[in-house]
C-alpha cells in the first residue's frame, strides 16, 4: 500500500535512501552536476521546437496548420507522463526511470532527425515528451542521495541549473540553423540525450527507497485522460474557438475524468496520488502557488519573445504599408479603377510594438543576463532557506514578478528598457527555481516524493498551458485592422492571414502584462499565508 504522511512508520531519517554521507565533496558535485545535464534536455526541446517550426513546414506541406501540434503534442505527452513516472519512481527506482525517459526521448530525436513523414514527425515529438519527467524525478533523486545538510542547496542548484537550457537553447540552435537544416537540432538533442544519459548511468548511484505498491491503472487512465483532455483545450482553444460546444466538450470531459479520479483514488487500496496528500496543507498551498507562478514565469517569457522578435518600428510601418497597398491594389483590379485614386483610403490600423531582433540577439542582449541572475539567485535561495524557511522566498518570488510586470507595462519600447525589465524578471525565475523543488522536498516524505512530484507536473502544465491560452486569447481581441475608408463603402477587416496575422497592437501586450502583475500579486498573498514554510528548510527530516 502507498505510504501517505499520517501512516509514515519510520522518520525521514531511518530510511535508507542510499544517502552519500561520507562522500567527498567532489564527488556530491559531479554527481548534482550530471543530474542536472541530464535535465537541460526539456529546456532544449521546448527552444528547439519553436526555432524549427517555420523551418519545418516547407519541408511537410501537408500539414498546413496542423504544425501547432508540435508543441502542443510535446506539453500533452509530458504533463500525462509525469505522475505515472514520479509513481513509477517510488517503485522501481528513480535513476532507473529518468534513464528509460531518457532513451525514449532520444529514440524520438533520431526518429524525427530522420524521418520524411509528417505522422513518425509527431511520433518523434511525442516520444520527446518522456523526456519531462526527468526534470521534477531528479529532485527526488537528488534528495535521496546528497548529504541532508547539502539537501537544500543542491537542490536549488539544480533548479537554477535548468534555466540555463532556456539561453543556451537559443545560443546552441542559432548556430545550427545558420550552418545545417533543422534536423541538425533533433541530431543535437540525440547526441546530448546520449552524452548525458551515460554520464547519469556512471556517475550517479540508484536511490535504495522503493515503495512496495502496484501502479493504479484505472487510476492512472482517467488521470492521463483527464490532464490530456484539460490540455488539448487550453493550448488549441484559441484556434478552436473557446465558447464553441466541440472545443468546451474537451474541458468539460476532461475535468470530469478528474473529478472521477479523485473519487477513485479515495477508495482504491494503491492509489496512484495519496487522497491524503491531495488534502494535505503544504501540498496544496505549494501547487496554487506554483501554478500562479508557472502562468507568470510561461506567460511573461511568451511576451518578452514576441516583443523582441516582432517587427516594430519602420519595419513594422513598412510591413503595415504593404499589406495596405496589396488591399488597395486587388480593389482596383475589381473595380478597374485607378490604383493611384485608391491607395489614400487603404491603411491598416493599430500600433505594431517589437525590436526587431532575432532569436540568437535576443538571448545573446536579455536572455543572457537573466540566466546568470538564475544560476546566483537560485543557490542562494536554497542557502537562505536553511535559515529562514521558503514561506519569504515564495513570496519575495511573487513580488519580483509583478514589479517586473508592471515595469514592463510602461517600459517595453528599447532593447535596453527589455533587458532592465527583464533584471527583476530573472531575480523572481532565480528564486523560484531555487524554491519549488525544496518545497517540495519539506511537504512530504520520501516515500511519496515521486507521487508528489507528479502532482506539481500537473499543476506546471496547467499554468504553463493556462498562461500560453491566456496571451493567444487577448492577442487575438487586439489584431490589426485593415481600415477602408471609401466614401459610403467605410470597413474595418480583422487581418487573419498574411504576415500581419499573428501580430496584435500594443494595446495586447499593455492589457497582459497587468494581468500577469495581477496573478503575480495573488501569488504574493498566497506565498505570505504559507504558515507550513516558515520554519528553516531541513532537506526533508521533518517531511
Amino acid at each position: 500500500m502507498a505510504i501517505g504522511p499520517a501512516s509514515v512508520s519510520a522518520s525521514a531519517e531511518e530510511v535508507d535512501t542510499g544517502r552519500l554521507e561520507d562522500a567527498s565533496p567532489r564527488r556530491i558535485l559531479l554527481i548534482v552536476l550530471a543530474i542536472v545535464a541530464a535535465t537541460e534536455i526539456v529546456p532544449f526541446h521546448y527552444t528547439f521546437i519553436s526555432m524549427a517550426v517555420r523551418l519545418i513546414g516547407p519541408d511537410f506541406p501537408s500539414a498546413g496548420s496542423q504544425l501547432a501540434w508540435l508543441n502542443t503534442l510535446y506539453a500533452l505527452v509530458g504533463g500525462v507522463a509525469v505522475p505515472v513516472a514520479g509513481k513509477l519512481s517510488d517503485m522501481v527506482g528513480k535513476k532507473r526511470v529518468i534513464l528509460v525517459c531518457l532513451l525514449l526521448s532520444m529514440v524520438g530525436s533520431a526518429l524525427d532527425a530522420l524521418t520524411h513523414s509528417w505522422t513518425a514527425l509527431l511520433v518523434g515529438r511525442a516520444l520527446q515528451g518522456l523526456a519531462f519527467p526527468v526534470l521534477v524525478i531528479s529532485y527526488g533523486l537528488i534528495r535521496d542521495l546528497v548529504p541532508r545538510r547539502m539537501v537544500p542547496v543542491a537542490i536549488a542548484v539544480a533548479g537554477g541549473g535548468t534555466g540555463m537550457g532556456a539561453v543556451l537553447g537559443p545560443i546552441a540552435g542559432g548556430a545550427l540553423t545558420d550552418h545545417y537544416s533543422w534536423r541538425s537540432l533533433f541530431w543535437f538533442c540525440t547526441l546530448y540525450t546520449g552524452v548525458t544519459g551515460l554520464l547519469m548511468l556512471l556517475l550517479v548511484p540508484e536511490s535504495k527507497l522503493r515503495v512496495r505498491s502496484r501502479l493504479d491503472y484505472l487510476g492512472t487512465l482517467l488521470l492521463g485522460s483527464g490532464v490530456g483532455l484539460v490540455l488539448i483545450y487550453l493550448s488549441r482553444g484559441s484556434d478552436w474557438g473557446w465558447g464553441q460546444g466541440a472545443t468546451l466538450a474537451w474541458l468539460i470531459g476532461g475535468l470530469v475524468l478528474l473529478v472521477l479520479f479523485y473519487a477513485w483514488e479515495t477508495r482504491t487500496p494503491e492509489p496512484i496520488m495519496s487522497p491524503v496528500l491531495l488534502r494535505s496543507p503544504r501540498l496544496v498551498s505549494l501547487l496554487v502557488w506554483a501554478f500562479l507562478l508557472n502562468i507568470c514565469t510561461q506567460g511573461l517569457s511568451y511576451l518578452l519573445g514576441y516583443l523582441a522578435e516582432g517587427p516594430g518600428g519602420a519595419t513594422g510601418d513598412a510591413l503595415k504599408q504593404q499589406v495596405a497597398a496589396g488591399a488597395a491594389q486587388q480593389a482596383a483590379q475589381q473595380s478597374g479603377a485607378p490604383l493611384a485614386s485608391l491607395q489614400q483610403y487603404f491603411s491598416v490600423q493599430g500600433d505594431l510594438p517589437g525590436l526587431n531582433l532575432t532569436l540568437f540577439q535576443f538571448t545573446v542582449r536579455i536572455l543572457l543576463v537573466m540566466s546568470v541572475l538564475y544560476v546566483v539567485v537560485a543557490p542562494l535561495t536554497g542557502w537562505s532557506a536553511t535559515r529562514f524557511g521558503l514561506r519569504l522566498p515564495a513570496a519575495a518570488c511573487a513580488f519580483f514578478f509583478g514589479l517586473g510586470s508592471l515595469l514592463l507595462y510602461y517600459f517595453h519600447g528599447s532593447v535596453l528598457q527589455l533587458a532592465l525589465c527583464a533584471l527583476p524578471l530573472g531575480v523572481g525565475a532565480g528564486i523560484f527555481l531555487g524554491t519549488v523543488p525544496n518545497m517540495l522536498i519539506e511537504a512530504v516524505p520520501q516515500e511519496q516524493q515521486g507521487a508528489s512530484a507528479g502532482m506539481y507536473g500537473v499543476f506546471s502544465s496547467f499554468g504553463s498551458a493556462t498562461a500560453t491560452a491566456v496571451a493567444a486569447a487577448v492577442m487575438a481581441t487586439h489584431p490589426l485592422v485593415l481600415h477602408v475608408g471609401l466614401p459610403g463603402h467605410e470597413s474595418n477587416t480583422e487581418l487573419k492571414s498574411g504576415a500581419l496575422a499573428q501580430l496584435s497592437t500594443e494595446a495586447a501586450y499593455t492589457r497582459l502584462f497587468l494581468i500577469f502583475a495581477g496573478v503575480a500579486l495573488v501569488g504574493l498573498v498566497v506565498g505570505l499565508l504559507m504558515r507550513q514554510y516558515r520554519k528553516p528548510a531541513t532537506g526533508g527530516l521533518h517531511s
